[in-house]
C-alpha cells in the first residue's frame, strides 16, 4: 500500500508569461517583450504536492486559503527566464492544528517564509507528541527547527541560517536526527550519528533550477515512508533533482524519471535447460509486470540434485548466455542450492513468478519477501516432452 503523507507549507503560483523580445523600445533603450502565451502551475508547497503524488503517495495537505498566497511570474523567451516580478503575500493565518491521519507517519514542512509555518518548533514539538516523523525543507534560521527528524538546506542556507560550524555541530545543536545538505551538481552531504555521506549526482546539462528542491524533499520522503534507508532515499531524491534541472519550468516527475531510480524489479527462477516457447511466453510475461526483469537459474550441480545425473543438457554457462540474449531478460544469476531463497533475498524484489497451474501462493519460494504472481504454463510445451521426442 502506498504511503499517507503529511505536508505543510506554503502554497505559491508559478506563472510562466512566454512571448518574444525581437525589437528594443523606441522610449527608451530597452527591450520589448511581447507576450505569446501564458501558463499556470503550483509552486512552494503545492509543487511537492504534485511531486508526491506523482512518485504514488497519498497526500494530506495543509496550506493558505486559495485566495491567499504569493505569486512568481517569470517572462520567457527562447526557453530562458528574462527577468522575474514576485507578488509576496504573508500570511497571517499561522497553522497550528498538527491533526493528521493516524497512518501518517512522516509529514513536511514545506517552509517558504510566506507566513503560514510561523512557528516551526511549536509545530514540530506537537507532530512529535503524536509519534510523526518530521522532515524540514529550511528557509528560516535552523534553530527554528529544533527536534526535527531531517532539515534539508543549500549551501547558501547553511551559510546564511547557519554560519560558521560544522554540519555535525549544527545537527547535534539542534538536536536534528539527520541534516542535509544539497549542493547542486555536486550531490549533497547527508549527516547523521553515524557520521558525514557524500552522495554523488549524475553529471545533466542544467536547463531551470525552478522547483529542484520541492523534488529532493518529495522524493526523499517518499522513499523513507517506503521504507528506504536514509543514504538510499537521498540517493534517489538526488538522481530526480538532477533529472528535475534538465527540464524547463516548475517540475513534475515522470513515470519514466522514477523508473531511472527505483525500477519495479520481477524475479523468477529455473532451470531453464532447453529453451522453448513455454519458457519465453511465461519471461515475456513476467518482465510485463514490472519494469527489469531478473532470472536465477540452478547451476549445473543443483540440477544434478533436482532432476537426476543425465541433466542438464546444456551447462548452466550455455543457459546463462541464452537468457542474457533475450531482449525482455535484465540480469541473470545462477545458484548453487535446490531453491533461490538465499539469491530472493539479496536481490529483494518487488515481484515473484512462478509459471504452473496447480500452485498456490505458499508453494513458491520467497512467498514471504515479495508479491507472488502465478503465470500459467503453456501446454504441451516443456523440456521433459522435447527430450522425449528426440
Amino acid at each position: 500500500m502506498e504511503p499517507i503523507i503529511g505536508l505543510i507549507g506554503d502554497y505559491i503560483l508559478d506563472i510562466y508569461v512566454y512571448g518574444d523580445c525581437n525589437r528594443i523600445s523606441p522610449e527608451s533603450p530597452i527591450p520589448v517583450f511581447e507576450k505569446k502565451r501564458t501558463e499556470h502551475f503550483p509552486g512552494g508547497s503545492g509543487n511537492v504536492e504534485r511531486n508526491l503524488k506523482a512518485l504514488g503517495a497519498d497526500v494530506q495537505h495543509y496550506h493558505v486559503p486559495i485566495t491567499e498566497f504569493s505569486i512568481k511570474k517569470r517572462y520567457v523567451t527562447n526557453n530562458q527566464i528574462v527577468f522575474r516580478s514576485d507578488d509576496d503575500f504573508k500570511s497571517t493565518v499561522g497553522y497550528t492544528d498538527c491533526s493528521f491521519h493516524k497512518e501518517v507517519e512522516y509529514v513536511i514542512l514545506s517552509d517558504y517564509d510566506k507566513g503560514f509555518i510561523n512557528d516551526p518548533a511549536k509545530i514540530i514539538k506537537k507532530l512529535k507528541k503524536t509519534g510523526k516523523k518530521v522532515v524540514v525543507d529550511l528557509k528560516k534560521p535552523i534553530r527554528k527547527y529544533f527536534g526535527a527528524d531531517v532539515v534539508k538546506m543549500n549551501e547558501r542556507e547553511f551559510e546564511k541560517y547557519v554560519g560558521s560550524g560544522s554540519y555535525q555541530t549544527a545537527r547535534i545543536d539542534n538536536l536534528i536526527d539527520t541534516l542535509i545538505i544539497t549542493k547542486g551538481a555536486k550531490g549533497c552531504t547527508v549527516v547523521n550519528s553515524d557520521g558525514e555521506f557524500m552522495i554523488k549526482t549524475d553529471d545533466h546539462p542544467v536547463s531551470d533550477v525552478t522547483g529542484a528542491g520541492d523534488v529532493f524533499i518529495a522524493a526523499l520522503t517518499y522513499y523513507l515512508a517506503c521504507g528506504k534507508s536514509m543514504i538510499i532515499a537521498a540517493e534517489y531524491a538526488t538522481k530526480l533533482a538532477s533529472i528535475s534541472v534538465t527540464k524547463f519550468g516548475t517540475y513534475v516527475l515522470t513515470d519514466d524519471d522514477i523508473k531511472t531510480v527505483n525500477p519495479k524489479v520481477v524475479f523468477t527462477n529455473g532451470c531453464f535447460d532447453i529453451l522453448h516457447r513455454g519458457h519465453i511466453e511465461y519471461l515475456k510475461k513476467s518482465k510485463e509486470l514490472g519494469d527489469k526483469l531478473i532470472v536465477g537459474i540452478n547451476s549445473d550441480t543443483s540440477v544434478r540434485m533436482l532432476k537426476g545425473s543425465k541433466r542438464p543438457i546444456n551447462n548452466q554457462y550455455d543457459r546463462k548466455y541464452m537468457l542474457e540474449s533475450l531482449e525482455f531478460v535484465d540480469e541473470v544469476h545462477i545458484f548453487d542450492e535446490q531453491t533461490p531463497y538465499e539469491l530472493i533475498k539479496r536481490i529483494d524484489p518487488d515481484i515473484i513468478t512462478k509459471g504452473g497451474d496447480y500452485l498456490t501462493v505458499e508453494d513458491v519460494v520467497g512467498h514471504d519477501l515479495a508479491e507472488v504472481q502465478l503465470i500459467p504454463f503453456i501446454e504441451n510445451y516443456s523440456t521433459t516432452k522435447i527430450l522425449e521426442k528426440i
